[in-house]
């Protein structure tokens, strides 16, 4: 995971996330093993359902959380 999040855009920007969030931030190694868990749902959904990644689809998780604090 400690090379995905270094690579790939997507899941850095998610790991900043989670470690600097206000509400409940994690550590790093608690960061990086909920992406762990993310990628594993990303795996499946791509298997089962046949679709490609979408990273955007992936930061949807962000801007739920923000657009309820503002809300």
């Amino acid at each position: 995971m400690i090379t995905i999040v270094a690579k790939n855009e997507e899941f850095k920007q998610l790991h900043m996330y989670y470690t600097t969030r206000q509400n409940n931030p994690l550590k790093k190694k608690q960061s990086l093993i909920a992406l762990c868990c993310k990628l594993i749902r990303i795996f499946y959904a791509i298997l089962k359902k046949g679709i490609r990644y979408d990273g955007n689809k992936m930061l949807s998780d962000i801007k739920r959380e923000t657009l309820a604090r503002t809300a």
